[in-house]
C-alpha cells in the first residue's frame, strides 16, 4: 500500500507522500487503496496465474528507477522515508508489471481492426484528416562570431553567398555541401530539417521558406544564429490527408481504443464476481 501512495503522489503532486500537506495525503490516500485493490484483483485472476514476468525484467525496472537518484544511500533513504525497504520496493514493481501484463494480455482479444473499419473512421471524421501547408527543407548555416574572422558578419555573408552561386549550376549537390560546411548539427543529416509547417522557424526564414517551390533554393537568409541557405526538396500545399496516409494512424487508434474497450469490459466483470465471492463469504460468515 505504501508503494501505490508514492505513485499516486508523485502522479497527482509530483511529490512524495512525506512532502505533502494533510488534506493532500487525504486525497490521494483513497485512490492508491482503489488502485491496489484492482492490482490485487488482477493479478490474482485466472488470467493472472497464467503471466509470468522474469525476474530480469523486475531487477531492469528496478536499476532504471534507481538509476535516478544521486547513489544508492539515497534511493535506500527515499525508501525508508515513504516506509518501504528494497525487498517490498521490488515486490510491489514485480506486481505491478504482473498487472500491466495481465491487462496486455486481455487487451490482445479484442478484434482486429479491418481496412473496412479504418474507412469507416475515416469518411465519418474526414474533417479531422487535414494537413497545413508544410514544406521538406535542408539548410546551410553559417555562424556568425565576431572573435574569429571567417565568422564575422560580412566574410560569413560572403562564405555562404559563394556556395550559393556554386550550387546555382548543381542544386542536387545541396545535401554534400552541407555536410560539408554547414555549422549546424543538422549537416550530418546533409542539412535535413524535416517537414515543417509555420510557425517553427525564426520569422525571416519561414518569410523565405515558403516562398519556395519544389528544387528551388532561397538567397542568404539573416537569422539570429547567422547566416543560412535553404532548399526546399518539397512543398506540400493545405488540403485533405488521403485515406492510404490517414489509415496507420487511424488503425493504431481503433486497435488501442478497443484494447482499452476489451480490458475494461473484462475488468469490470472481473470486479463483479468479486463482489459475489465476497458477498457469499459473508452469508456463509
Amino acid at each position: 500500500m505504501n508503494y501505490h501512495l508514492l505513485r499516486v503522489s508523485l502522479n497527482r503532486f509530483g511529490k512524495s507522500p512525506t512532502e505533502l500537506e494533510p488534506t493532500q495525503i487525504n486525497e490521494i490516500r483513497s485512490q492508491a487503496l482503489r488502485e491496489f485493490r484492482i492490482e490485487t484483483m488482477i493479478v490474482n485472476s485466472p488470467e493472472g496465474r497464467d503471466v509470468h514476468v522474469p525476474a530480469s525484467v523486475v531487477d531492469d525496472a528496478l536499476e532504471r528507477i534507481a538509476a535516478r537518484y544521486s547513489d544508492r544511500e539515497a534511493f535506500l533513504q527515499d525508501l525508508d522515508d515513504n516506509g518501504l525497504d528494497e525487498t517490498r520496493f521490488r515486490e510491489a514493481i514485480a506486481k505491478e508489471l504482473h498487472a500491466t501484463a495481465v491487462l496486455d494480455k486481455v487487451g490482445s482479444r479484442s478484434v482486429e481492426v479491418s481496412e473496412i473499419d479504418c474507412m469507416i473512421y475515416y469518411y465519418m471524421h474526414k474533417d479531422k484528416f487535414s494537413q497545413p501547408e508544410t514544406r521538406e527543407l535542408r539548410h546551410i548555416l553559417i555562424t556568425v562570431n565576431e572573435e574569429f574572422p571567417e565568422n564575422r558578419p560580412e566574410a560569413a555573408f560572403a562564405r555562404l553567398e559563394a556556395i550559393r552561386q556554386r550550387l546555382q549550376l548543381k542544386p542536387q549537390r545541396f545535401a554534400e555541401q552541407a555536410m560539408k560546411h554547414s555549422e549546424c548539427p543538422t549537416a550530418l543529416q546533409g542539412g535535413y530539417m524535416g517537414k515543417l509547417p509555420r510557425g517553427q522557424l525564426f520569422p525571416a526564414l519561414e518569410a523565405a521558406a515558403f516562398q519556395l517551390k519544389t528544387g528551388r533554393m532561397s538567397e542568404v537568409v539573416q537569422s539570429p544564429l547567422g547566416y543560412h541557405l535553404l532548399y526546399c526538396e518539397a512543398a506540400h500545399e493545405a488540403g485533405p490527408v488521403s485515406f492510404r496516409e490517414a489509415e496507420p494512424k487511424i488503425r493504431e487508434h481503433l486497435r488501442q481504443r478497443r484494447t482499452r474497450m476489451c480490458q475494461k469490459v473484462w475488468l469490470s466483470e472481473l470486479s463483479r464476481n468479486d463482489e459475489t465471492q465476497e458477498g457469499a463469504d459473508d452469508h456463509d460468515n
